[in-house]
């Protein structure tokens, strides 16, 4: 009787969800759905259990006792447990559960101690001296500075193949460029531990953001003899994991979920939060509300119609984030370097309907690749409103563009745009190939739609024309977002001898070291990037619209850093 009820209350809802949204369509007369609206209601009544929107259900544990969840939707799987492979949100979200770093960011983003209890700076801004705290891994052993050497190590080594080798050469790590590039020794790179609970790293050029950088999971620890004793199977499982942060992994199930429990052993540990946090793979926004309304969940994203449905009730949150959707250009195809043919592209595409009529879930127009709220100027201003809005959505220039491009490449162009199978990445998709077929006649735009992880590896192999794809900020500055673009398989081998040099004169050469020059020469970076001789073009930079249980408190939302859902507190 008990699953009979629950699919039955679920097939009500999904009835409820749906005849709203033919009402809001003007399908339905209001009467009719208020009727239908009251036989529904009178049906749940007679088998309803009285639970109220959003989760406060318990999960029983092994000796009977119960134990506080926290359960969010999310719409991208769980694609690695390894720290140093992995490169996309939801992992970096995963990770940041069960690791931790020298550092971790407070609510406004500013470093506060982690695994580090204190550190020091030298004059020069060169030497960081970190002391660590008296921390274990989960099997009991202590954490040393040897297990952040091991850990940076093999993050920059070449057989790693990290995708993010680079933020060792973006600190400007001492030898960085010849560790990655595998002309120098692992042990050459500039981090030593000079005893059990002090480690020194040393830089060529002082970075402003480098302690904020060490929140980032990329730069955790990693234990040696564990790692080499588990080889391949190294964080494929939740027995193949070492834990140091306030939870450990309790399952996985790729395609499905993902959850963690707490941490008895962490050295950190507070009572108050949710002993419990649990990830379901949820593609379908609506079948997520539902779960949240039955009480199963306790986060879910919102999009498009539902927006506008539920952006009145307790519980309803929109929030900007750092991720930045843009469309990278594969360079390897030959039509795919006609500048004419990537200017209509770009002024062919209506940013701002995608943003405010398509997704309708808080995001707003791109106005270059380095997003609003990322970082501030030297003087204190916005890099974005300094820089200005270097994109707009103009029709006739649009077609004018084609026309050239058709003379030169000698007739109407075929291109396929690959986007990932999420519902908002589809939706824009559609709409981007609706503004090019109109805006450029003649050209006929194909779709491809691929699971994330297929996309991924479809991009990184080269093997596509134009793909829908976004970036989330490692840290808060410019530079993360226009070091895509120096040469590299990931980003479609956009090559500009005049980008190159400012980004390089801005990051080790002439100006690295004087804060405005530095800036200013990625403002003209920028430029060069997105209007001149196109290497990517931005759409849109991500909103967030979602309900909260208004039970659960504590989740922390970064623009330039991992979200944090380590401090979740759940009321009775």
């Amino acid at each position: 009787m008990k699953v009979f009820h629950y699919y039955l209350t679920d097939y009500f809802m999904q009835c409820i969800l749906n005849l709203y949204f033919l009402e809001r369509g003007n399908i339905m007369k209001k009467s009719k759905l208020i009727l239908v609206f009251g036989l529904i209601v009178s049906l749940l009544v007679g088998c309803s259990n009285g639970s109220s929107s959003g989760s406060n259900t318990t999960t029983p544990t092994t000796d009977g006792s119960n134990t506080k969840s926290a359960v969010i939707a999310t719409d991208v799987d769980l694609s690695t447990m390894d720290h140093h492979i992995a490169t996309d949100g939801t992992s970096f979200i995963a990770i940041s559960l069960v690791l931790d770093g020298l550092v971790e960011l407070d609510e406004k983003g500013f470093a506060i101690p982690d695994l580090a209890k204190s550190w020091d700076i030298s004059d020069d801004g060169l030497v960081y001296t970190f002391h660590l705290d008296d921390a274990n891994w989960s099997n009991g052993e202590p954490i040393t500075a040897n297990d952040f050497v091991f850990g940076w190590q093999r993050l920059a080594s070449p057989e790693t193949a990290s995708e993010y080798n680079y933020l060792v050469q973006t600190l400007n790590i001492v030898n960085a460029d010849g560790v990655v590039e595998g002309t120098k020794p692992l042990e050459d790179l500039g981090v030593k531990a000079l005893d059990d609970k002090t480690l020194e790293v040393t830089l060529d050029i002082p970075t402003d953001f480098f302690l904020g950088m060490m929140a980032f999971p990329s730069f955790f620890p990693l234990n040696q003899e564990f790692y080499e004793e588990k080889g391949d199977l190294y964080s494929t499982s939740s027995e193949n994991l070492l834990y140091c942060g306030p939870y450990v992994m309790e399952s996985w199930t790729s395609g499905n979920s993902f959850s963690f429990i707490k941490n008895d052993d962490y050295f950190n540990k507070n009572d108050e939060t949710v002993n419990r946090v649990e990830f379901k793979f949820i593609q379908d926004t609506q079948s997520a509300m539902l779960e949240y309304q039955s009480g199963n969940l306790d986060v879910v994203k919102l999009s498009g119609e539902m927006v506008d449905a539920y952006n009145t009730e307790e519980g309803f949150r929109e929030r900007l984030q750092g991720y930045l959707w843009y469309l990278s250009i594969n360079r390897l195809e030959d039509k795919l370097t006609n500048n004419n043919l990537l200017q209509a592209l770009s002024f062919g595409v209506d940013r701002e309907t995608i943003a405010v009529n398509v997704l309708k879930d808080g995001s707003i127009a791109a106005e270059g690749i380095v997003p609003v709220n990322l970082a501030t100027s030297p003087s204190g201003v916005d890099y974005r409103e300094d820089a200005g809005s270097l994109l707009s959505y103009d029709p006739e220039k649009a077609g004018e563009y084609y026309e050239a491009a058709k003379a030169e490449l000698g007739g109407d162009v075929t291109l396929e745009l690959l986007f990932e199978d999420s519902e908002a990445s589809k939706a824009v998709a559609e709409y981007i190939q609706n503004n090019w077929e109109t805006n450029l006649p003649g050209i006929t735009i194909n779709l491809n739609m691929k699971p994330k992880k297929t996309r991924l590896e479809v991009m990184r192999l080269n093997e596509f024309e134009i793909g829908l794809t976004r970036w989330g900020p490692d840290y808060a500055d410019p530079q993360t977002y226009l070091d895509l673009f120096l040469e590299g398989p990931s980003h479609g081998r956009y090559s500009n001898a005049e980008y190159f040099k400012l980004i390089y004169d801005a990051t080790k050469g002439k100006f690295a070291s004087d804060s405005q020059a530095r800036w200013d020469a990625l403002k003209e970076a920028e430029k060069i990037l997105v209007n001149e001789e196109i290497g990517a073009i931005p759409v849109y930079q991500n909103g967030g619209a979602m309900m909260i249980n208004p039970k659960l408190t504590g989740i922390e939302f970064h623009i330039a850093a991992v979200d944090n859902y380590r401090n979740m507190v759940k009321a009775d």
